[in-house]
């Protein structure tokens, strides 16, 4: 496969659903190995993990296929889950120097046309949890949101049991996306910032109070915020919650306009559903969608520009 930028994926409802079939997850992993030991920024790990978050948001089968495809195995890395397959709350990669555990973000069952039409894939239970906006006080100081702890606790068993298998020199890395980078940053004051050699999340909503943050001052964090993601900027700053981590903005992409996505995203809309009616079927996943906060917050956006920041970079240092 050659080493090339990536397009942004299509701006329809299919083009920017996680996981995304064909992509070609971990790609070049050879060239650009995950770098365990570095508690600094890195953008080959920060290309990696955003791949890594990309794949969790799909089921068992599609994630043992791809994984199993990838670079990775032939590199000694092997796959495990938060939990179980079957119930997939995140999965775990490891091989001798490092453990990395990856955590799912929101999804959407899919019941009709409408909610085929949501970009940020959020199933029932996720949907409750990212609703309980009132934070609760939590056991390593501060106060963080409700359901996002509840959501926590559901795992955080499995959890300590996978960092009672760590071994000896062996550097754990927690990530996620959405829901999933919420859940990491919780699992980071869980296990205890000496503990945590790396955490790197993307579109993290605010998890808890500054006490909170503050709490994991110690943990090398890097909050990756792609364009006008919306999601980091909830829940907001006027219920007391604060951002933790050090703020890296993705390079590349496009610039937005809010209602000029609008007006557009409107008249694609129409467009796309008179060819719909003209052919007598129904094609959701073809509908347009390019409200930039929504669009911004898809994981492929985040693993496609992380990829092609990365090889800019290695470009670069060879000229």
């Amino acid at each position: 496969m050659p080493v090339e930028t990536r397009p942004l994926p299509p701006q329809t409802v299919d083009g920017l659903r996680p996981p995304r079939s064909g992509f070609p997850y971990f790609a070049h992993a050879d060239r650009f190995p995950f770098d365990a030991g570095t508690t600094q920024y890195s953008a080959v790990n920060a290309w990696w993990l955003a791949d890594a978050c990309l794949l969790v948001y799909g089921d068992k089968i599609f994630i043992e296929d791809a994984f199993g495809r990838s670079p990775l195995p032939n590199q000694s890395w092997q796959l495990a889950w938060l939990g179980t397959g079957e119930d997939n709350r995140g999965m775990v990669l490891s091989r001798h120097e490092a453990i990395v555990v990856v955590f799912r973000g929101t999804r959407l069952d899919v019941h009709s046309p409408f909610d085929a039409a949501e970009i940020v894939l959020i199933n029932q239970d996720d949907l409750w949890t990212n609703s309980q906006f009132l934070p609760t006080m939590h056991k390593g100081g501060g106060r963080v949101h409700s359901g996002f702890l509840q959501a926590f606790a559901e795992v955080s068993t499995c959890l300590s049991d996978i960092v009672n298998t760590k071994r000896p020199g062996q550097h754990l890395y927690l990530t996620g996306h959405s829901l999933g980078a919420a859940l990491a940053t919780l699992a980071a004051a869980h296990i205890g910032p000496p503990h945590v050699h790396g955490l790197y999340t993307y579109g993290s909503p605010r998890v808890g109070d500054a006490a909170f943050v503050e709490g994991l001052s110690a943990v090398s964090h890097f909050r990756i915020v792609y364009g006008e993601d919306w999601v980091a900027t909830v829940p907001p700053e006027l219920l007391g919650y604060a951002h933790a981590g050090i703020l890296l903005r993705v390079p590349g992409g496009t610039t937005h306009d809010f209602w000029t996505d609008l007006v557009n995203s409107t008249g694609d809309l129409l467009a796309a559903l008179n060819v719909m009616a003209e052919q007598l079927r129904v094609t959701v996943g073809e509908l347009p969608f390019r409200i930039s906060g929504l669009v911004d917050h898809a994981p492929i956006c985040y693993a496609t520009l992380l990829w092609n920041a990365l090889l800019a970079s290695s470009r670069k240092r060879q000229d």
